[in-house]
């Protein structure tokens, strides 16, 4: 059999697959040997990734709805009516009523290609999925330190002297990268969890801080005011190479670690233990969607400023590593933003330059993110999406239904008949992830090229051979179908990926990361104009409710919708169960396997109580996977990056029958 390479499609290790293959058939997956970051080791899921490639209901060709059904179209025919419904919606309400958003699987050519389309159509309403999981941890590092993605790599890990987990389950979310987590701890690396949940990677933990869910920056600011009240911070560091600290001091001040353990309900001996642990050298910091999805940027420019205040960004085994949960989330992150052009600012020098390229000059007003189109009364009335399902995971599922309802062009570019593909107009079948190539940018800034393995069933085009046509049909040129022309493109425009090539991307086993293959960046300098860090400036704003506080998240058996998994022979039977404390059951009159109802202000669910003290007190757990969970998860965005709070949810819980 012929051995093929590519990349596994679930979460944002971005692990080496191979792939034997004859006859344009998968027979066997193993773990590549040589890729660099999951180096011969492979999960559960990636090793039966290729199942879903044979499912039964996997969609063959374009079809296109009439009243109340669909019916099988041609791809000339689905392309025409597209193009000719978007020149109408454009001509009758502006460009600013066409918006174009796409999930996190797609590759780095995809997404650029769909934003460019969007663009070219004179609408800057483009936006990915990162926007609902790791636009905060984006946010603060461009602002603070200055590129919005890990300063460190998981390599890094071997090298430090501690590692801090914040708000992530790895054994869940990360499997992949356990074998750091072992290996470092063999060594006497000293590991410490920050979670409401007592999750399988706290178990292995030296120090667990089990927090109150939305009470983050309290507690790093408190850690923050005793390290620099006791010395312990690196005063060096500090004068040199950050900016802000007599403000940030000030602030800091009034948060006491007293105060603290009753906020947090962490005790004051472990909240001094942990201030001790990252005083010292080196020391990685890195978190998850417990930190993003409570508190937002804030919360991560509070976590970001422990490693600032300690010296621990610039040094080998120290730096800042953010948990991504999907194989291109920092990619599409990088790349496709309502308010940033690919190449920087959005701004008229920028928009000039991208004319140069692009042959057209894209508009320069600001656009609306994902969730504001969905969540916020807009005003879109046509609307693209690329490989994304938000009417299973956007929160207030009742809205999100009721805006694609109202939509007057809904195109879905997918491999299957999502929830979300219901609701669409036209539904145009779009490869599955080892029947086409592109390339990836992974959870530390790793690029890497997915091959193609086989080809892809029936009438199904790639994105790019879709994108490519409906824009020639609109009249615009410079689009290719061809990824490796789309990515000589990204490097001319986007200039992280300018000292990157081909083959670093093709040989799984050399170093590919951007932007100049540092496995610890900012030893020199921060890439911020004045070459400096500075400290986030941010204060703690209490949370308050009356009822039990619903987190959601990840178990590792399952992925996102389950659209990839729940095809897969052995995945299928999953049980919606919500995790409750047995102190808060005894009081609700609870038992282990009850069914219960989830009331929220936006809506209800029924789910099967399952007890635990793996959850705190006065908090309840679901698996983010579930259909029903984004009945009761409410809209409450971050106020800066417009991303949900998913892990805060005020829910009422009340026993059936």
């Amino acid at each position: 059999m012929e051995v093929r390479k590519t990349i596994c499609p679930f979460c944002g290790v971005g692990c080496g697959l191979d792939f034997y293959v004859e006859n344009n058939f998968i027979f066997r997956v193993s773990p590549s040997q040589e890729h660099i970051v999951s180096r011969g080791h492979v999960c559960g899921k990636g090793a039966v990734a290729s199942e879903v490639i044979y499912a039964w209901d996997r969609l063959t060709y374009p079809l296109k709805r009439v009243k109340d059904t669909f019916v099988r179209t041609t791809w000339d025919e689905a392309i025409s009516d597209i193009a000719s419904k978007l020149k109408e919606i454009r001509s009758k309400y502006g460009s600013e009523a066409i918006a174009f958003y796409g999930g996190c699987q797609n590759t780095l050519e995809e997404g650029y290609s769909f934003m460019k389309l969007a663009r070219a159509l004179g609408t800057n309403n483009v936006d990915s999925c990162a926007r609902v999981c790791h636009e905060p941890s984006a946010m603060a590092l461009k602002e603070l330190v200055g590129i919005g993605a890990s300063s460190v790599t998981v390599s890094e890990i071997l090298n430090a002297r501690n590692i801090v987990i914040s708000g992530e389950s790895v054994t869940d979310s990360h499997p992949v990268l356990s074998q750091y987590l072992v290996e470092a701890k063999r060594k006497g690396v000293k590991i410490v969890v920050i979670d409401p949940r007592m999750t399988g990677t706290a178990r292995i933990a030296d120090l667990f801080l089990q927090i109150s869910s939305g009470t983050d920056i309290y507690l790093y600011n408190a850690v923050a005011n005793y390290l620099i009240s006791n010395g312990l911070y690196d005063s060096k560091f500090v004068k040199e190479r950050v900016e802000n600290f007599d403000e940030f001091r000030e602030i800091v001040k009034s948060y006491t670690i007293e105060e603290a353990e009753r906020i947090t309900s962490v005790s004051k001996d472990k909240i001094i233990e942990f201030a001790r642990i990252i005083a010292n050298k080196p020391t990685i910091l890195s978190w998850g969607l417990g930190l993003t999805q409570s508190s937002g940027v804030n919360a991560v420019k509070a976590y970001i400023n422990l490693a600032l205040l300690t010296g621990n960004v610039g040094i080998n085994g120290g730096g800042l590593l953010v948990y991504r949960g999907q194989t291109n989330v920092q990619g599409s992150g990088d790349l496709i933003k309502p308010d940033v052009f690919p190449n920087g600012p959005m701004n008229e020098e920028n928009a000039k330059e991208l004319s140069k390229i692009w042959g057209f000059v894209p508009p320069i007003k600001k656009g609306l993110s994902i969730t504001e189109a969905f969540l916020r009364d807009s005003n879109v009335k046509a609307l693209f999406l690329m490989n994304y399902n938000p009417a299973f995971s956007l929160p207030n599922r009742y809205k999100v239904i009721k805006f694609l309802k109202s939509l007057e062009l809904l195109v879905v570019m997918d491999p299957f008949m999502t929830e979300t593909a219901k609701y669409a107009h036209y539904v145009l079948p779009t490869p599955l992830w080892a029947e086409k190539e592109g390339s990836v940018t992974n959870l530390d800034r790793t690029v890497k090229w997915r091959f193609k393995v086989v080809d892809p069933p029936g009438e199904v085009r790639s994105e790019l051979w879709i994108i490519k046509r409906i824009a020639e049909k609109l009249g615009f040129t410079g689009f290719h179908d061809d990824p490796k022309l789309v990515f000589k493109e990204i490097k001319e425009v986007a200039k992280l990926y300018s000292n990157l090539t081909l083959d670093e991307l093709m040989d799984y086993s050399v170093d590919s990361r951007y932007p100049d293959h540092e496995s610890s960046l900012y030893k020199d300098r921060f890439m911020t104009p004045s070459g400096k860090a500075k400290f986030g400036l941010v204060r703690y704003n209490e949370i308050s409710g009356d009822s039990y506080i619903l987190i959601t998240g990840r178990v590792v058996t399952r992925y996102n919708s389950d659209e990839l998994i729940k095809r897969v022979p052995g995945y299928r039977n999953f049980s919606s169960d919500l995790l409750i404390n047995p102190e808060d059951a005894t009081k609700l009159n609870i038992k282990d396997g009850d069914m219960v109802k989830v009331v929220s202000k936006c809506g209800m669910a029924v789910m099967k109580a399952k007890l635990t003290n793996e959850v705190k007190v006065g908090h309840t757990f679901a698996y983010m996977h579930d259909y029903y969970v984004n009945n009761v998860v409410c809209d409450d965005l971050d106020d800066i990056s417009k991303t949900p709070r998913y892990k805060i949810t005020f829910v009422k819980i009340e026993k059936l029958g």
